[in-house]
């Protein structure tokens, strides 16, 4: 059985009228409508980083990520290792969505940044 990931939604932005920082642009909206067909999946499992050094992700069942979302309530690093390389570095700094339907992630840690207790999400797809 395969499930199907899905975001669907708009992106954009608005000047901020009255504002100083209101740059006088135009709105800008650009329609999302994203989807990967599943074979795996590791659900939302929750990680409470409490050490300053990389804690890994578990797979669980799935072998390559196509599919990862991260939720974190603070800034964190992530190391991601694909067949493009070992050991990419992404920050993310609430939320991050990696979708890659060609080279797949095989591994995964997180670094929270030192001495701040962070408590992050990750879900983790493989597609079909």
């Amino acid at each position: 059985m395969s499930d199907l990931f899905k975001i669907v939604g708009s992106w954009g932005t608005t000047p901020q009228t009255g504002s100083l920082l209101g740059s006088g642009a135009a709105s800008e909206l650009a329609p999302i409508c994203e989807s990967v067909v599943l074979a795996l999946k590791n659900g939302q499992d929750t990680y409470v980083l409490g050490v300053d050094t990389p804690v890994p992700v578990a797979f669980g069942g799935v072998t390559n990520a196509n599919v990862i979302v991260i939720f974190s309530n603070r800034k964190i690093t992530l190391r991601l290792t694909s067949a493009d390389g070992a050991l990419q570095v992404v920050p993310v700094d609430g939320l991050a969505i990696l979708i890659s339907k060609t080279v797949p992630y095989t591994a995964i840690d997180m670094t929270r940044v030192a001495a701040q207790e962070t408590s992050v999400r990750v879900f983790i797809g493989e597609k079909s």
